[in-house]
């Protein structure tokens, strides 16, 4: 769904633009956005620029290339139309769907950390407001590259530029907020309901006939490693070593340990 990432990615910029010119204080060294865009920046490394994250990357687009080009997507998708779809189900993906709306969640996530920025829930919305923009260029050249089409338009069938359906935007963005609460909690019950949560979204639009599954599942794989990679470049602000050269008498060198 490249609308969904599309409007993700206009939506941050926008917001964060109109952030800066409506107020001055934004435009200090320790300003809310002056920070986002170091912890953005670092992101965006930590997520383009590893090459054991590009790895996992390119095996979940291989997995999800075996589903989309074979019968598999397909034997799928039928059978959860003729044997689970039901009035239940589309009750509940009617629900279920509005996280990953772009329109519905980021206005949500860009007030939650704006207002509530030393709360937990700010840190909650800011950290999946970055997952999102670290994951959204990926996203969109994955739907552009891999050129599948939705079951309403056509087959799973990878033809690069063809089409923009390759990946679930719609799985992606509502993966994010339950992936990133997920990572934040330390109860082992509650991850695990926030990980099935996750999952939710995505499924909505297999039930709906609006993706294959594979796009689905790859929407949510990217959601994974980029949230991902937010937590890790936290752990990496957290614990740093720094060495100083000390002058005078004597000189020497001052390691200080910053957790």
């Amino acid at each position: 769904m490249t609308k969904s990432l599309g409007r993700a990615a206009v939506f941050v910029v926008v917001m964060t633009a109109f952030a800066f010119l409506i107020s001055p204080c934004f435009a200090d060294d320790d300003s809310l956005i002056s920070r986002d865009i170091e912890a953005v920046k670092k992101d965006y490394r930590n997520f383009y620029a590893n090459g054991e994250n590009l790895l996992r990357l390119g095996i979940g687009v291989g997995v999800a290339g075996i589903f989309a080009n074979s019968s598999m997507d397909k034997e799928i998708q039928k059978y959860y139309q003729d044997s689970v779809r039901s009035e239940t189900t589309d009750s509940a993906a009617k629900a279920l769907k509005w996280p990953g709306n772009a329109v519905f969640i980021l206005p949500i996530l860009l007030g939650t950390h704006v207002l509530l920025e030393e709360h937990p829930a700010g840190q909650w919305a800011q950290k999946s407001l970055r997952a999102i923009m670290v994951g959204a260029p990926a996203g969109l050249f994955l739907q552009r590259m891999t050129g599948a089409s939705d079951p309403s338009e056509g087959e799973s069938k990878w033809r690069p530029l063809k089409d923009s359906n390759g990946l679930s935007g719609h799985a992606f963005l509502g993966a994010v907020p339950f992936i990133t609460a997920a990572k934040m909690n330390d109860n082992t019950y509650v991850k695990s309901i926030l990980y099935a949560l996750s999952v939710l979204p995505g499924l909505t639009r297999i039930n709906d006939n609006k993706h294959y599954f594979s796009q689905a599942v790859l929407g949510w794989y990217l959601a994974y490693l980029s949230c991902n990679t937010v937590e890790k470049s936290e752990e990496k602000e957290k614990i740093s070593l720094n060495f100083v050269p000390l002058k005078g008498i004597g000189g020497g060198i001052l390691m200080s340990y910053r957790f």
